[in-house]
């Protein structure tokens, strides 16, 4: 979820994703693990046949399923962007389930490009976010607009 906050010439623009989702998806992560274990360890297949290929396909098929939403769960991430319009720097603080909080700071010198990012869905309206390039290479991509002028609202304050 992202939250944006804009006071004393600052804009934080803050997302995290709650323990209760990490916790959920982990355990969502968990369930496709039956596939293998009803249709091949259940059934205690004592010789190969074609028939038990299928099954290893399905098998395979559930366990990247899993491997999808608990790599969710665990590197989903949280991250937080100040851009402080007065002192005009970039902080970026991220972390993740396993990895510590980092923080880097930039100067509004060090942008090589920045530019409103079109995210389409197919269930809902389009929304946008703020694509951001560093020298170093770092990119920050953070905000959740509703519409395009509102992020390029935001963009063109940290220009």
């Amino acid at each position: 979820m992202s939250k944006i906050t804009q006071s004393n010439g600052k804009i934080e623009i803050t997302e995290t994703m709650s323990t209760g989702i990490r916790v959920f998806l982990f355990l969502l992560g968990l369930l496709p693990w039956l596939a293998p274990y009803e249709l091949l360890i259940k059934p205690g297949w004592t010789s190969f046949s074609l028939m038990m290929l299928f099954f290893v396909a399905i098998s395979l098929g559930a366990i990247a399923i899993s491997f999808g939403f608990i790599g969710a769960a665990v590197f989903g991430m949280n991250q937080t962007a100040v851009f402080d319009l007065t002192a005009r720097t970039i902080t970026h603080r991220y972390e993740t389930a396993v990895n510590a909080l980092r923080t880097k700071r930039y100067s509004f010198n060090d942008m090589t490009k920045s530019e409103v990012r079109e995210h389409n869905w197919d269930s809902g309206p389009n929304t946008y976010s703020l694509e951001i390039y560093f020298k170093d290479g770092h990119k920050i991509l953070c905000g959740n607009f509703a519409s395009r002028k509102e992020a390029e609202a935001v963009l063109n304050q940290i220009h």
